[in-house]
C-alpha cells in the first residue's frame, strides 16, 4: 500500500554500509529525505545519487537528514567507491526489500518500459553509466520503481513521491525548499 501525505512513517531498524544503526524513530526531531533506489548499477539511480551528493553539504547544513536505500546487498554497496563517497548519507542495502514493502515501493513492467519514451532518457542513462560501480551479479528486480519521501520532525510524511518510471524522482528544488535552502543559502 502506498503511503500518502500525513501518514506516520513506518519505523525500521537497519545497518548502513558503515555498520551504523539507522533507526527511523531516532531521526524524530529532524527533517528527513528518504530515498528508495533500484540496484547499485542502475545508471538513473547513480545520476540521482550524484546530483544529491553535490547538494549534500547545503542540505545537511540546513538540518536535513538523508537516508538512501538500495535493493543491492550491503556487501555490494561496500564495493562501490562511487557510493562510499556519499558516506555521510546512510546507505542501506535491502535485497529482500523488507523496508521497500513497508513504504509501498512498487515494481512495474509498464513504468519500466515507459522510461525510454521520455525525452533525454537515453542520454541520462549513458551519463549515469560513467560512474565507477562494480558489476552487480545479484538477482535484482529490473522493474523496481524508485520513490522519495519528505518527512517532518514528527515522522509524518509531507510528500510521498512514487516515480512514474525508473528515472523519475522528486525535483531537487522541492527537496531544497523543504529543507529551507534558498538559492544555495539556508533560510
Amino acid at each position: 500500500m502506498k503511503l500518502k501525505e500525513g501518514d506516520s512513517v513506518p519505523d525500521f531498524i537497519a545497518k548502513d554500509i558503515f555498520d551504523r544503526d539507522i533507526i527511523m524513530s531516532d531521526l524524530r526531531g529532524n527533517k528527513i529525505f528518504l530515498a528508495f533506489f533500484r540496484n547499485v548499477n542502475c545508471p538513473f539511480c547513480n545520476m540521482r545519487v550524484h546530483q544529491l551528493s553535490k547538494k549534500q553539504k547545503e542540505l545537511t547544513k540546513a538540518g536535513l537528514k538523508m537516508v538512501f536505500f538500495f535493493e543491492s546487498s550491503t556487501q555490494h554497496l561496500q564495493r562501490s567507491i562511487f557510493h562510499k563517497e556519499v558516506s555521510e548519507v546512510p546507505l542501506i542495502g535491502d535485497p529482500e526489500k523488507e523496508v521497500y514493502k513497508r513504504y509501498g515501493i512498487e515494481s512495474s513492467i509498464f513504468k519500466t518500459m515507459s522510461t525510454f519514451l521520455h525525452k533525454g532518457a537515453f542520454a541520462k542513462k549513458k551519463e549515469g553509466e560513467k560512474f565507477n560501480v562494480p558489476e552487480d551479479k545479484e538477482k535484482n528486480d529490473d522493474t523496481l520503481i524508485p520513490a522519495d519521501f519528505l518527512i517532518d520532525e514528527n515522522c509524518k510524511i509531507v510528500k510521498a513521491y512514487y516515480g512514474k518510471n525508473v528515472s523519475d524522482h522528486l525535483d531537487i528544488k522541492e527537496i531544497e525548499k523543504f529543507a529551507g535552502v534558498n538559492n544555495g543559502q539556508s533560510v
